[in-house]
């Protein structure tokens, strides 16, 4: 097992030693959790940009988004073109994701394919019918 030494200011050492204490560890099991969940979060991060989308998709996808928007004006019809083309536009955390129109499947990030999600709510004036952050919109279009 390695046994690493690394510096810390004393203040901060006691004010951690002192939650650890409080949480009845030690401090060791504790740097071992965090070590343990750096090299995970780095790891997935790792495994999803290798799972990268397909660029030739992308480039359909991109295609086909830029054919909607040419003949849209509102987000209803936004959405009606692209169901059309197999697609539409779902609400993901804040933003939205181009999905297929059949399965609901994720193909890509709206910002992958198109304008970003707070670039569409000021071209429409208006956020996307039933998302659940509307004070995103509300910030994009206060910005406007």
């Amino acid at each position: 097992m390695a046994e690493t030494l690394f510096q810390c200011d004393d203040l901060l050492w006691r004010r951690f030693v002192t939650l650890c204490k409080a949480r009845d560890e030690t401090p060791g099991a504790v740097l071992r959790d965090l070590v343990r969940l750096e090299v995970q979060r780095s790891e997935r991060r790792t495994a999803r940009s290798a799972e990268g989308i397909d660029e030739r998709l992308l480039v359909r996808l991109r295609l086909l988004v830029a054919e909607a928007l040419a003949s849209s004006e509102s987000w209803g019809q936004l959405q009606r073109a692209l169901g059309e083309r197999g697609l539409k536009f779902v609400p993901s955390g804040g933003g939205l994701v181009l999905a297929d129109f059949a399965t609901g499947e994720t193909l890509a990030k709206s910002s992958q394919v198109g304008p970003p999600y707070m670039a569409l709510v000021r071209q429409f004036g208006t956020g996307f019918p039933g998302h659940p952050q509307p004070g995103i919109a509300a910030q994009a279009l206060s910005r406007a």
